[in-house]
């Protein structure tokens, strides 16, 4: 333990945890597989592993979960936006004010 009570991080800690990172899953199928099991809550899930690891002291850990919670928020992002067509153009919706019935 160190001056402060807190117990001084081994020295190979960051290659432990390094190694469990690179040698786990790539983070784009992480982010998939996520909002597959957890659906709309992935992204609140993999920014509470990002908020745990930082607490903890694991930076890299950190930083791996925040990589996969902007995959995970881009592919939901792409989820939410419908596709854009010809046919859904904001013109063919009548105004509030419209005579049309």
């Amino acid at each position: 333990m160190n001056s402060t009570g807190k117990r001084a991080a081994s020295p190979d800690a960051a290659i432990d945890e390094a190694t469990v990172i690179t040698d786990g899953a790539d983070e784009p199928s992480l982010a998939r597989d996520m909002i597959e099991v957890h659906g709309a809550e992935a992204a609140t899930v993999a920014r509470n592993n990002a908020r745990a690891a930082a607490l903890g002291g694991q930076r890299l850990r950190a930083k791996f979960w925040i990589r996969v919670l902007g995959l995970i928020q881009r592919q939901q992002a792409g989820k939410a936006m419908p596709p854009r067509g010809l046919g859904d153009s904001l013109t063919s919706v009548p105004a509030p004010n419209s005579t049309q019935g």
